[in-house]
């Protein structure tokens, strides 16, 4: 009779897994979660990299209109960014969804999180749209640089902030939060030109501390409910 009634549970549990991938909607945390969970918590730091070369560049003492191989030093600094924040992109996805063992739901919710999904690539694809919507508005009505970068954060940062409550994507607030911020403090870098970089390095920091902090609470959770 045990043996009957725990086949119909995991056949249920096993339909239920199935209308749930067949959805994109996110799977309840198992205990089986957490091992990997704890693995890889501190695997959002390395989103400080591209903060620490923003700020090292800005408080370096050179002559920020001298010519290095063709260009400026913002603009070399502004290429390793891109450079080290496509690296991390790639990598850091590679290793969070990586087939080494870990749960296929606990894949499937971070290839969700993560804009891997059908429903993530929906969300993608409108805030893909909403971006473009955004800078053809801003090339319409003439806004100036400043305004305009201090926009695109809000935008941003509203965006994944709604993304992260509507679809229970709460690490997508390791996002929302350092982008407003981010966006609400730029009117301090007014006329200083070096502050401005300070504090969009400042901002990949909090991103990579954000990240870290959701991942130990939904580990305490995890560890709550069990």
């Amino acid at each position: 009779m045990d043996k009957l009634m725990k086949t119909e549970l995991d056949r249920i549990k096993g339909d239920l897994e199935t209308m749930r991938k067949a959805m994109g909607v996110s799977p309840s945390m198992g205990r089986d979660w957490i091992r990997w969970m704890e693995r890889d918590k501190w695997m959002g730091l390395w989103w400080c990299l591209p903060g620490v070369i923003l700020i090292a560049v800005a408080l370096l003492p050179i002559d920020r209109a001298r010519r290095y191989l063709g260009l400026v030093p913002d603009q070399w600094a502004g290429l390793l960014v891109c450079a080290v924040l496509l690296f991390l992109a790639s990598f850091l996805m590679r290793k969070v969804a990586a087939d080494d063992g870990r749960p296929a739901d606990l894949v499937r919710e971070t290839k969700r999180v993560n804009g891997m999904s059908t429903e993530g690539l929906w969300f993608s694809a409108a805030m893909g749209l909403e971006l473009v919507l955004y800078f053809l508005w801003g090339k319409q009505y003439g806004i100036g640089f400043r305004p305009f970068w201090a926009g695109l954060f809000l935008v941003m940062g509203s965006s994944c902030l709604v993304a992260a409550v509507a679809a229970k994507a709460w690490p997508l607030l390791g996002w929302a939060i350092p982008f407003l911020g981010y966006a609400l403090c730029l009117p301090l870098a007014e006329g200083h030109r070096e502050l401005g970089t300070i504090l969009l390095g400042l901002m990949f920091i909090a991103v990579a501390l954000s990240f870290s902090v959701i991942a130990v609470v939904q580990i305490r959770l995890l560890d709550r409910q069990a």
